[in-house]
């Protein structure tokens, strides 16, 4: 509770001491209306906890009308909001303008509470070794760009994360980031020589590389592409022929198989109509529906042949062939005492 007491305490003079009257300047008689707007709504904004735009608005109130009190406030929201080093380099600055002004108060408060932050401070050192310090180097810390005066110095910073960057003529860049704990230490970072960057126009070949076998395949491509889907739609008939002609085949043999049996087993004659006991009449009838089947199914497959060959052979060869869809029906039709067989097909 103590601790707690002190920093409500610290809080309230740097805001009491902000409250008094302000030295003059140059500043112009609305420069001090705008910059005590601004000052009054960054202190409510700190107030509320909204630490990062009361600072913005104190940051802005200063710029318009230079005031150590202004500088007391913006140094305590910086301390609330988490920027130590920002906080501590505001106190100083403080000190200084209100030891200017003949502002004893402000002057003391503001160099006992830089001396209170001071101990809490994180700094961070860049070292660059004597090899990488070449003709041209430039170090960045944040975009910002550092003296060399400052290389190996522990600096004051603010916690959070800080990108550090080298870059120096016909050399590559190198890049870093370090993270900065919010509590008193120090952090080092250390910029390497660099590497020298490749002359401009000096690119290297690329080295051949093997065909993959996605390049083979679309090196094959032209190839494949003089196949159409004509001549696709050829094969396919040639193949129907064949079924025909082996379902005829088939159905053919079955035919000869019932005739002989009729003859030999039921004493079947050649007559039209055979004359034969029952049992042979119904091996003819069945004789014929088989060689109905197989000549029919002959006649398809020949046609199919015929059709197959033309539409191989008048296929055109380029890309632009056009494509084609084939449907392909090869049904028996078998009846009491009929048969047949029925084709169908387009492209």
């Amino acid at each position: 509770m103590r601790v707690k007491r002190g920093v409500i305490a610290a809080s309230a003079l740097v805001l009491s001491l902000s409250l008094a009257p302000r030295a003059l300047a140059d500043p112009t008689a609305e420069d001090r209306a705008a910059a005590d707007v601004l000052f009054r709504e960054g202190r409510a904004l700190i107030k509320q906890g909204s630490y990062a735009l009361g600072c913005s608005k104190l940051v802005a109130s200063q710029k318009l009308e230079p005031m150590a009190g202004t500088l007391l406030a913006l140094a305590d929201c910086y301390e609330l909001n988490g920027e130590t080093a920002s906080a501590w380099a505001t106190f100083n600055d403080a000190e200084a303008m209100a030891r200017k002004a003949g502002d004893p108060r402000r002057s003391k408060e503001a160099a006992r509470r830089a001396g209170l932050l001071e101990p809490r401070l994180s700094r961070l050192v860049i070292e660059v070794a004597p090899e990488a310090r070449v003709e041209g180097l430039e170090v960045r810390r944040n975009t910002k760009l550092l003296d060399a005066a400052l290389f190996g110095s522990a600096i004051p910073v603010n916690p959070g994360e800080h990108a550090i960057e080298a870059a120096a003529p016909g050399k590559k860049a190198w890049s870093a980031k370090v993270l900065i704990e919010p509590m008193a230490g120090q952090s080092t970072v250390r910029v390497p020589r660099l590497e020298d960057a490749p002359p401009p126009g000096a690119a290297t070949a690329p080295a051949p590389e093997r065909p993959s076998r996605a390049r083979a395949a679309t090196s094959a491509a032209p190839a494949a592409s003089s196949w159409s889907a004509q001549k696709t739609v050829g094969l396919v008939l040639g193949g129907v022929s064949l079924a025909g002609i082996a379902v005829g085949a088939v159905f053919g043999v079955d035919t000869l198989l019932k005739v002989g049996e009729a003859r030999s087993q039921h004493g079947c004659t050649d007559d039209d109509p055979p004359r034969c006991d029952a049992e042979g009449i119904k091996l003819h009838q069945a004789a014929n529906t088989t060689a109905n089947i197989s000549n029919v199914a002959f006649a398809a497959g020949g046609a199919a042949l015929i059709a197959g060959l033309v539409v191989f052979l008048t296929a055109p060869s380029s890309e632009a062939a056009p494509k084609a869809a084939l449907e392909v029906r090869l049904q028996p039709a078998v009846g009491v005492g009929t048969a047949g067989m029925s084709l169908r097909g387009s492209f």
